[in-house]
């Protein structure tokens, strides 16, 4: 099973599991304005458009091996501005979801997509796993305490879960119309259409930025990886780049001329900036055996192509 399954994350794991044979189930809300499109399902996937922890999810539930639980709301701008929804979708569903997973499938691993947002502002980089958790905005609050909510579901009830936390993820099916979902997504968009790329101050500030078949593969391991239960990863990238220098791969990539420019912090918006990351993953390359495989300057220019082809 994979909740959000029509979304960016969600049905890129999809993908690759219908693709090995698996017997697939999708839910996903498509609330609006995320990044859900019915038409990411994959070819022999069943689809439930639900909640998560709407009651009928519980019989779609039933008997699930493993679930990778990608669902939530993502965007830090919106969460600001309707902190109640959010706490409502990252945080009430998820508790909901899990005691339905309690009562129908207590022995399904689950895999949980958490966020680098956790962290806050960085004490000192890389980041690992042993940093402070003081996010800087709703989104990153409720994300912690959706993560947390898995570990005691494992402490206390035995069931076999774990969390990855995530850097910026890119790649194939993100949606790009939308804005909240991310600065990437918004890059690729700009620089297909040859628009400018606006950066917030100077654009210096460092991002590890993950290709999604890079996560993807981390998900499918840390599902078979006994040793995952009960654990929270880092996923990262030994590539650190300026915002600056991302905008710069992703023009060249796209070929149309886009411009980048640097523009003023939004009110309120750089009180929610974190300044530069970037993720230690360590653990998750000496537990799961996971290291990403795919270079920045390589997957944008794969990303755009795909885009490309389907313009």
């Amino acid at each position: 099973m994979v909740t959000g399954g029509l979304g960016f994350i969600g049905s890129n794991v999809a993908h690759r599991l219908t693709s090995a044979g698996a017997d697939v189930v999708l839910i996903d809300a498509l609330v609006p304005n995320h990044g859900g499109e019915s038409s990411n399902a994959p070819d022999g996937a069943d689809v439930l458009i639900a909640d998560i922890g709407a009651p009928e999810v519980a019989d779609a539930i039933a008997g699930a091996d493993v679930v990778f639980n990608v669902a939530g709301q993502v965007s830090h701008i919106e969460s600001m501005r309707d902190p109640v929804r959010d706490l409502e979708l990252n945080v009430h569903s998820h508790l909901r979801f899990l005691e339905t997973l309690r009562a129908t499938a207590p022995n399904a691993m689950v895999v949980q997509t958490s966020t680098r947002q956790v962290y806050g502002r960085p004490l000192y980089l890389p980041v690992d796993e042993l940093h402070p958790t003081r996010p800087v905005d709703v989104n990153g609050v409720d994300k912690l305490a959706c993560e947390q909510l898995h570990r005691v579901y494992a402490d206390a009830h035995d069931m076999r879960t774990t969390s990855l936390r995530l850097t910026n993820v890119y790649g194939p099916r993100q949606h790009l119309h939308r804005d909240g979902l991310g600065f990437l997504p918004v890059f690729v968009r700009r620089a297909l259409a040859g628009e400018h790329i606006e950066l917030f101050g100077e654009g210096s500030q460092l991002r590890d930025c993950l290709h999604v078949d890079d996560v993807v593969d981390a998900m499918l391991l840390a599902a078979v990886q006994p040793a995952s239960v009960g654990e929270v990863f880092n996923l990262g990238h030994p590539e650190a780049l300026s915002l600056a220098e991302i905008a710069r791969l992703t023009v060249e990539s796209a070929g149309t001329g886009a411009q980048i420019k640097c523009a003023p912090w939004p009110d309120g918006l750089e009180r929610i900036d974190i300044g530069s990351f970037q993720g230690d993953f360590t653990k998750a390359t000496t537990v799961l055996g996971w290291s990403p495989r795919i270079s920045f300057a390589d997957g944008i220019a794969s990303t755009i192509g795909w885009y490309q082809a389907r313009a």
